[in-house]
Formats: C-alpha cells, structure tokens, sequence
C-alpha cells in the first residue's frame, strides 16, 4: 500500500498558498519604496508601511510550517532572503563598532521646541545644558522654537560656553538650527514647504574646506490627537479597525503626507547629487521609516549611518505606535561611520537624539 505524501495533502497546499502569498506581499513591499507614488495613485507611498505587516505575516506562516510541515520553510527562508537588503534596513543587525580618535561626533535632535522651554532647578534650559553634557562636535536640531528672538538668544548664550556657533536658519517657517564647533559660513534654502524642509549649512571645518550639513524636517503626517489615539488603536489591535471611527480620514492624511513628502525627498536628493563631490552629513527628522521611499532616495548617493553600524529598529519617536526610527542620519563616502545609536533615555521631547561617530576616510569620491 502506498504511503500519502505528506507534502502533497490539502493542508500542505493551503500553507504553500498561504506562505506564498505573504512572501509576494512582502517582496511588493520593498519593491514599492523604489517608486515614486504617482498623482493618480499615491496610496502606493504606503508600501513602506505596510512592510512590517506583511513581514509579521510570513514569520506567522514560517512557525505555522515548522509546527505542521517543517519541510516548508524553504519558503518563508526564500522569502526573507528576497528582501534581505530592506530587512538591514528595518532592523539591522551589526558587530560593535567602537570609534577611533579623530571622529566627528554627530547628533540629529528634535527638540519639540526646547520641550516648550523647560527649565531644570536653577532656572536654565535642559535641552542646552544636556547638549553641553554629551559634547557632539555638530548638531542638527528640528522644531527648534521660531516665536522668541530672547529666547533664541538665551540658547545661543548658553550654548557659546561650550565653544560653539549656531545659526537658525533664515526661513521665517523653518523652525531648525545647526550647532557646531566650526563656523557657519553661509546657509542655502534646499526646500521650504509649510513648516517643513530642508536647509544646508555650510560648516568651514579647516581653510578653504567645507563640509556641507543638511538639516531636514520633513512632511509630517498631520494628525492631530484624536487622529493618533485612533491610529495607535488600529495598530495595536487591528482585528477592531473596523470599529475605529475616522480611519478613513487618518488612512487619507498619512497618503497625503507620504506624496507631499516624496516630492521633498526628491529635491533634497537632488540637491545632493548635484553636490555629490563635497563632504555632506544630511540628518534630521524625515518622518518617515527607514522602509520608505524617502530613505531610498537618501541612500542613493549616501550611506546610513545606523544601517551601518547601530543594531535593533532604533524607535527615536516615542508617543502612539511609531516603534521605527523616523529620525537618520546620512553621510557621504567621505566618512566612515561607527557607533550610532538612539539614546532612548532622554526624556526631554517626544524625540529621541540619535548620534554618531564619522571618520574622515580622505580623498574618497561619493558613491552614485
């Protein structure tokens, strides 16, 4: 009598289904951030969201394999493997990476407006005084507070006893600054859209020697708090998204934001391919995932530092269900980057700062 195939039975073929499926899914996924979310059709900018529910769909089928038919793993194993570039991305996974003398110390913080100006127990500023604790050699700050030039001031007083320059830059609506121990020569406007864009400043680190930082904000999601409590509801528990009221509206901001913010990703990327034989750190908020279109066009011509060399997904926005890193860091081929990390215990803005180490590499010539 013969023996029934195992692998040939109908549950076998509902889990290849089933595993196949969430692997096309996934693989569409990351493909999807590749492509510009065209006018007619810009719910396409949410491949990147959707990434980490189809990833969490093909780890559910590879255990529902190993428990019923371990010999089809090779499929969710193919799967991951398709994908294993954007995999880095999302969560990458690298060896200590400690950093040798002569780098650079980077940071990216959004200050949530010096956190509404909060004073510590001998009436000073928090946010400047923590900045002068941790010693970053250049700082990119978003949300830095446009509404009083005394405070302004205040900031640059307390700032300039720790040996460094600021300039906030010049557009009324863009609300970032750059720190740093070298002078500022001049400042050039990449994009201004609505409170968000993006602003290089040009950094004099030796004679006759610029290195170009590109301060970004980008499109922010527009949700107000209403919008949020629903969005973390329908996150958290999607088998009752149904029942959430006003998802269709959230659903329609999120595509809105991700379109307006392509169009600035691309300037940006522009700006810097047209700059690609000068030394440039872009940093900032982008609002966006590191499994996104915006990442994408960034890393085109620039590495990610934290890609590189930090490890986990890197959570730097720390209210609702946001758990990636929405806050980067990019350099050019200039530098080598070691150690980045997002230091998740400091408690003051709904941002975390993430910092890095980069070590000038020499005559290099950027990567296309």
């Amino acid at each position: 009598m013969k023996k029934t195939d195992k692998n040939s039975s109908p549950l076998a073929h509902v889990l290849a289904v089933l595993s196949w499926i969430a692997v096309l899914v996934l693989w569409a996924c990351a493909a999807g951030i590749r492509i510009h979310p065209p006018e007619n059709f810009k719910i396409l900018g949410l491949a990147g969201f959707a990434f980490p529910f189809a990833l969490a769909a093909v780890l559910g089928m590879g255990l529902l394999c190993l428990i019923c038919r371990p010999r089809m793993i090779w499929i969710t194993l193919l799967g991951l493997l398709g994908c294993i570039s954007t995999l880095r991305d999302f969560f990458p996974i690298n060896l200590s990476s400690p950093p040798p003398k002569g780098c650079l110390k980077v940071m990216t913080y959004n200050v949530l407006g010096f956190n509404n100006w909060e004073r510590d127990e001998d009436g000073k500023l928090v946010i400047p005084r923590y900045l002068l604790s941790v010693k970053p050699d250049i700082i990119a700050l978003q949300e830095s507070g446009n509404e009083s030039k005394e405070k302004r001031k205040e900031v640059e007083q307390e700032l300039k006893k720790g040996g460094y320059h600021i300039e906030w830059a010049e557009q009324e609506k863009l609300s970032m600054a750059c720190v740093s121990r070298f002078p500022i020569v001049k400042q050039e406007t990449v994009c201004d859209h609505y409170y968000n864009g993006a602003t290089a400043f040009f950094l004099l680190t030796a004679p006759r020697d610029t290195l170009i930082v590109i301060n970004v904000h980008l499109q922010s999601m527009g949700l107000s708090q209403e919008d949020r409590k629903n969005y973390k509801q329908i996150v958290m528990n999607p088998k009752d998204a149904d029942e959430v009221k006003g998802k269709r509206t959230i659903i329609k901001k999120i595509v809105n934001a991700t379109y307006e913010r392509a169009h600035q990703a691309d300037t940006v990327a522009n700006y810097v391919a047209r700059h690609d034989d000068k030394r440039i750190i872009l940093m900032g908020d982008i609002n966006d995932t590191p499994v996104s279109y915006t990442h994408h066009r960034f890393t085109e011509n620039l590495t990610d530092v934290y890609r590189a060399t930090g490890n986990g997904f890197g959570r730097s926005f720390h209210l609702d269900a946001i758990y990636v890193r929405i806050d980067h860091i990019f350099c050019s081929s200039h530098f080598k980057p070691f150690s980045a990390r997002v230091d998740q215990t400091v408690p003051f803005s709904d941002h975390y700062p993430v910092t890095v180490y980069l070590k000038e590499q020499g005559n290099t010539t950027a990567t296309r």
